[in-house]
This record gives C-alpha cells, sequence and structure tokens, in this order.
C-alpha cells in the first residue's frame, strides 16, 4: 500500500515539473535573446530596401514582371506579389504556373535572399548580349514559365523585428504563425493555442489577413508548382505534414513523382545536400494548418514542397538569427551553392508539363480525326479495328446466313423435284390406262 501511494506521488510530481518545465518555455523561441552576430542591412534587405528593388525591377522590365499592388498585410504593409513571364508570348496559357512564397515567418531572412538572388540572374540575361548563358536562362524561364511570387507574406513581422531587434520573432505583428493558419487540419496538437508560442495558430483558419492572397491565388490560377521557401535546417518535405495525415498515412495520389522531384533536388547542390520526405518523420513532431499542406490536399496543386534552404551545422545556445541565417560576410556564397535548386526543379516542372501537353494533343488529335470520319460518312478509327470477339461474331452471322440460303435452295429444288416426280406419275397413269383399254379391245376381238 505504501508502495502504491509513493509511486502515486512520484508519478503526480514528475507530471507537475513537467508541466511547470513547459509553461517555463512556451514563448521562448519568439522572446528576444543575445545574439552572435545580427544582419548588415548594407547586404541583406530590410522591408523598405526590398520593396524599392521589386519596385524597380517591375519598372525597369514592365515586359516581363508585374506587381499585383492589392495583397497587403494587415497593418497595410504590401506583400510584394509579383507575377513573372514573357507576356507577349502567344502560348502562354501553356507555360508552368508556379506560386513561390518566402519569408512566411519573419525570423528567416535567407529565403527572402534567395529569391533576390534568383529575380537578379533572371534579369542580368536581359541584359547581355546574344547567345550568352545568362541570356539562354532568362530566354528559358521567360519563355517556358508564368511565376507568382509572394516576396515578403509576413512584411508586419519583418518590420516588428526590424525595430525591436527581436531576431526569435516568428509571427505577424499579432505573433500568429502564418504557416499555421491554413484551413487544412486547422486546430490539431501540430499548432498551439497559446498567444505566446511561436506555433500560435490565431483564432480560425484564414483569420489573417496574410493568408488570403495564397487562397485567392490558388483559385484564380491552376498552379503546377508550389514552393514554400524556409531556413534553419536543409530539409525538403513533401505532403502531408499534419496530424491526421500521419494518424491516417495519408499521402497525395503522385507521392512518387513528388519523391522523385524532391530527390534530384536534394542532389541539385553537391556541396549543400538535403534531406526530404514526410516533415514529421524528419523532424519528429507534426505541423498543422501549413501552406504547403493546403495547396497539396485543398487547391489540388500537382507538386507543393517546403524547402528549408539553410541551416547551421552546430547551433548551440538560445541565439536566433544564426540559426535561421548566415554571417552577412557569407550570404553571397551561401546562396551561389543553393541557387541549383531553382533550376534543378523549373527543368523538371518543364519536361513534366511538355509530357501532359503532348499527351493531350495526341488525346485531342484523335478525337479531331474521329469527329472529321463520322462527319465525311465514314467509320470511326477505332470501329475499323475489330476485336475478335467480334470478328467470331461476323463468322457466325455469315455461316448462319449461308445455311439459310443452302435450306431455302434446298427447298426450291425438292419443290421443283416433286412437281416433276408427280408430272410423271400422271403421265405414266394415263398411259397405263391406254395400254390397259388396247388390250381389253384386243381380248374381246378375240
Amino acid at each position: 500500500m505504501l508502495h502504491t501511494f509513493c509511486k502515486k506521488n512520484m508519478v503526480h510530481y514528475l507530471t507537475l515539473l513537467t508541466v511547470m518545465f513547459i509553461s517555463c518555455n512556451q514563448g521562448m523561441n519568439v522572446k528576444s535573446q543575445v545574439e552572435k552576430y545580427e544582419p548588415d542591412y548594407l547586404i541583406y534587405h530590410n522591408y523598405t530596401q526590398a520593396f524599392a528593388d521589386v519596385m524597380s525591377l517591375a519598372q525597369k522590365y514592365p515586359d516581363y514582371i508585374q506587381t499585383l499592388d492589392k495583397y497587403k498585410s494587415g497593418s497595410g504593409l504590401s506583400q510584394l506579389v509579383i507575377r513573372i513571364t514573357n507576356f507577349s508570348n502567344p502560348f502562354l496559357e501553356n507555360n508552368v504556373k508556379i506560386l513561390m512564397v518566402y519569408g512566411e515567418h519573419a525570423r528567416e531572412f535567407f529565403p527572402i535572399e534567395s529569391m533576390f538572388y534568383f529575380l537578379n540572374n533572371l534579369t542580368q540575361g536581359l541584359e547581355k548580349t546574344i547567345n550568352c548563358l545568362s541570356e539562354s536562362f532568362s530566354k528559358w524561364v521567360l519563355n517556358r514559365f508564368d511565376i507568382y511570387i509572394i516576396a515578403l507574406t509576413n512584411p508586419d513581422g519583418k518590420d516588428y523585428i526590424e525595430k525591436s531587434k527581436n531576431y526569435c520573432w516568428r509571427g505577424n505583428a499579432k505573433g500568429i504563425d502564418i504557416n499555421r493558419n491554413f484551413d487544412w487540419n486547422f486546430g490539431d496538437i501540430g499548432s498551439s493555442k497559446d498567444p505566446n508560442d511561436g506555433e500560435y495558430r490565431g483564432p480560425s483558419a484564414f483569420s489573417e489577413p496574410e493568408t488570403e492572397v495564397f487562397r485567392e491565388l490558388s483559385r484564380l490560377v491552376n498552379f503546377d508548382g508550389f514552393f514554400s521557401f524556409h531556413s534553419g535546417i536543409r530539409h525538403i518535405y513533401i505532403p502531408f505534414a499534419d496530424s491526421k495525415s500521419k494518424r491516417i498515412h495519408r499521402v497525395p495520389h503522385n507521392k512518387n513523382r513528388i519523391i522523385e522531384l524532391s530527390k534530384q533536388m536534394a542532389r541539385a547542390s553537391p556541396l549543400r545536400l538535403f534531406q526530404f520526405g514526410l516533415a514529421h518523420k524528419l523532424n519528429g513532431y507534426t505541423a498543422d494548418g501549413t501552406s504547403f499542406d493546403y495547396m497539396a490536399g485543398v487547391a489540388k496543386v500537382p507538386f507543393s514542397l517546403a524547402i528549408e534552404m539553410w541551416g547551421h551545422d552546430n547551433h548551440v545556445g538560445n541565439s536566433c538569427f544564426d540559426e535561421f541565417n548566415p554571417e552577412s560576410e557569407k550570404l553571397e556564397e551561401e546562396l551561389v551553392l543553393v541557387h541549383p535548386l531553382y533550376v534543378e526543379f523549373l527543368t523538371y516542372l518543364d519536361r513534366w508539363k511538355k509530357d501532359i501537353l503532348n499527351l493531350e494533343e495526341t488525346s485531342d488529335a484523335k478525337l479531331r480525326r474521329s469527329i472529321v470520319d463520322l462527319e465525311q460518312g465514314e467509320q470511326p478509327f477505332e470501329d475499323l479495328t475489330e476485336s475478335p470477339s467480334k470478328k467470331t461474331g461476323a463468322l457466325h452471322e455469315d455461316l448462319l446466313m449461308y445455311m439459310l440460303l443452302l435450306l431455302l435452295l434446298a427447298v426450291v429444288i425438292g419443290i421443283i423435284g416433286l412437281k416433276y416426280i408427280c408430272s410423271n406419275s400422271r403421265k405414266k397413269r394415263v398411259i397405263s390406262l391406254k395400254s390397259l383399254s388396247s388390250t381389253f379391245l384386243l381380248l374381246r376381238s378375240l
């Protein structure tokens, strides 16, 4: 009895200590910490510089870059939504349609810098001489793709960091994690209802203005690919990351294709290899209400990935900026090393879309040919190629017809023969009677 009492009290005290520990650490990952280094805003973009650079590119290349100014944060800051393609392309509707998003988490500066590196590489080709490599890359991207970019998904969070120098801040101005606010298994254990927690999901799905742009664009455009860029580790996550999907083992219908793409991306840069797979298997925890799960599960985007682009190899302590972002002096080097990720997924989706269009073109050609044949009164191509069952049926029909003809011929011959026999019988009877009459006359004369 004493043993049972002690055991129960031990469990009680351990539970109490666990709760106290969790309570003390709640919100730790969003509170300001002593940083090992901070960003140099002559190298990293602050909000003002990011806005200016995006607007400058749009003004310089209006035939290829357009801004969509209507999408703003809760405080009215622009989310810097842009569209990039060759707008004069007569076959624009056949282009690969991609949505790329950055800055969902305020403390993750590196992905935004990778976006500017991509944009600079893309636009440099418009300035170079003919037949150079940069020009070839630019023409390929602009003529084959229709790219939408949300450059600053969470501008309020970025603005808060710049003013407070709290480089651990993750959410928007209200502390809500944008990447837990989507309507895909919203509110499960892979998010938090605590406003002090870094993964605070908010009061309801799509409660935050910053998430509305995702829902609206996905309704307006049938995207082929969606890529949500983050930092903190080098991982590529495939859908689904939520708690329910983990319980029921839910995966996308084209899982093999997504894994194939992820595998190629993971090996794109030999000096910066990535791990890929389900987030809850790689990280050991689930994430509910994420943008890439929503895009895969609700918007039905064929290829939807979350990409963690950079991580400190040996991070220790509570500092945040160095956990998610390289030192300013090393930024350029790291951007060069991860840029092949872009080339890899663009190449893969371009090839995939060509296969889809070729398949549709082949199907359409067969359909058009069948319609023309029908309009001309000809038998459709498919009907001219008979199956074995059709051939056997036709053979049976022909055999039956021949048998009926033979039977009819036999009946006709029989009727004719019967008439002939009857006619001969009558003739023989007349002759016999005449002969018999002659015999009687002969006997009488005797």
